[in-house]
C-alpha cells in the first residue's frame, strides 16, 4: 500500500525537487501510472473525495496530486475528506498534498500515515552560501553585489533563483569563454538583454489597470521565449501578495517608507524576506491604490487557480493569459466569462 504524502512550507524550489523525486519514484514502479492534479477549494471538495475512492480502468496505479491546501479551511468538506481518507487509503493510489502553510490540517495520530515534510524559507546567510554555491558549480564565482542582485530581481526561492542563475551563466559563457566572474552589472544586463519585459514590468502595467499596456508586454514575453509565460504569472501572483500585506500594514497605520521596509508576500514562515527596492514601489503602491482589499483577495485567489490552467494551456497560453489580464484589470478577478472580446490592436514600434 503507497502512503500518502504532504509537503508543506513556503520554500518551493525545494518542494518541487521532492515533488519530483517522489513522481519520479513511483513513476518507475508503476510505469503505467495516471496523474491527476487538484487545486484545493470548496468548490473542488466533491471530485477530489470521489477520485480517491474511484478505481482507473486503465492503468494498475493512480498519482493524485491536491494543490495548495491552504486554500481550504480546517473545517471544511475537503480537510475533512482528506482526514477520512488517510485512515483508510486505496491501494492503488498515492495521494500528494501540497500547501504553502508550515502547520498540517492534520492531527498527530492521522500524520502516522503521511510522511510529512516541511520546507521553510532558509536565512538570507543560508540563501547566499547557496547562490555561491550554485554558481561555483556552473564555473562561475559570483560578486556581492551581483548576490544582491540576484535577490532583489526574482521570487525569493530557490526555483526562480536557479532559473536566472543558469540564464545568466549560459548567457556569459557563449559570448566570453574567458570571464569567470559574475558582477551586478553583468547580472543586470542580462535580465534587461535576454529578458526585456518581464514579470515586474508587467504587474506595473497592472497595478495601472492599463489592459492595452499590459497586453503588449506579454505578447513580448511570449514572442521571445513563451516558457517564460508560466514564471511571469508566479512574479505577478508573489508582488499581489507583497500588496495584500502593504494593505494590512496601511491599515495598522504604517507609513509609506515604514511599509517600503517590512511589507512581504504573507506566508507563515517567520524568514520572509521583508521589504522592496525602489524599481519595485512605483508599482505596489499604485496597485494599492488602484485595487480594493476585496479584489487584491480575488487575484490572488485566481491567479493561483490560474497557474494549473496555463501550465496546461500548451500553444494556447499566451491566449489564456490575455485573459487573465482582462479579467483581473477589467473585472477585478471577478471570473464573468467573457464572450470573445474585441481584443486591442498592438504595433510593436
Amino acid at each position: 500500500m503507497e502512503k500518502a504524502y504532504l509537503l508543506l512550507g513556503p520554500e518551493e524550489g525545494d518542494k518541487r525537487e521532492k515533488l519530483d523525486e517522489i513522481r519520479r519514484t513511483l513513476r518507475e514502479k508503476y510505469p503505467d501510472a495516471e496523474d491527476e492534479s487538484y487545486y484545493a477549494g470548496d468548490d473542488a471538495s466533491s471530485s477530489i473525495l470521489a477520485t480517491l475512492r474511484q478505481p482507473s480502468l486503465f492503468s494498475s496505479h493512480r498519482i493524485i496530486t491536491v494543490n495548495h491546501l491552504e486554500l481550504a479551511k480546517k473545517d471544511s468538506p475537503l480537510v475533512k475528506g482528506l482526514k477520512e481518507y488517510v485512515k483508510t487509503p486505496e491501494e492503488d493510489v498515492s495521494l500528494i498534498m501540497i500547501s504553502s502553510d508550515s502547520t498540517s490540517p492534520f492531527s498527530s495520530d492521522e500524520e502516522k500515515r503521511i510522511e510529512k515534510t516541511i520546507f521553510y524559507e532558509e536565512f538570507e546567510s543560508n540563501k547566499i552560501n547557496w547562490i555561491k554555491t550554485t554558481f561555483r558549480r556552473l564555473s562561475f564565482a559570483v560578486t556581492e553585489d551581483a548576490i544582491e542582485e540576484i535577490m532583489s530581481s526574482v521570487e525569493n526561492n530557490k526555483a526562480e533563483m536557479k532559473n536566472l542563475i543558469e540564464l545568466i551563466c549560459s548567457y556569459y559563457r557563449s559570448k566570453d569563454e574567458n570571464k569567470k566572474v559574475i558582477d551586478g552589472d553583468d547580472v543586470s544586463s542580462v535580465i534587461t538583454r535576454e529578458k526585456g519585459e518581464n514579470g515586474y514590468t508587467l504587474f506595473k502595467a497592472v497595478a495601472k489597470r492599463d489592459l492595452e499596456e499590459a497586453l503588449m508586454i506579454i505578447q513580448s514575453i511570449a514572442l521571445n521565449d513563451p516558457m517564460r509565460l508560466i514564471g511571469t504569472l508566479s512574479t505577478l501572483l508573489g508582488e499581489f501578495r507583497v500588496v495584500e500585506n502593504a494593505i494590512m500594514l496601511k491599515e495598522k497605520g504604517y507609513t509609506d517608507k515604514e511599509i517600503q521596509k517590512e511589507a512581504h508576500g504573507i506566508t507563515t514562515s517567520s524568514f520572509s524576506q521583508k521589504g522592496f527596492n525602489f524599481r519595485r514601489r512605483d508599482g505596489i503602491f499604485l496597485a494599492m491604490r488602484n485595487y480594493s482589499k476585496e479584489e487584491i483577495e480575488k487575484i490572488i485567489m485566481f491567479l493561483i487557480i490560474s497557474d494549473n490552467e496555463l501550465k496546461k494551456a500548451g500553444s494556447d497560453a499566451e491566449a489564456l493569459f490575455e485573459d487573465i489580464l482582462y479579467t483581473i484589470i477589467i473585472n477585478g478577478a471577478k471570473e464573468n466569462k467573457i464572450e470573445l472580446y474585441t481584443p486591442l490592436e498592438v504595433k510593436f514600434v
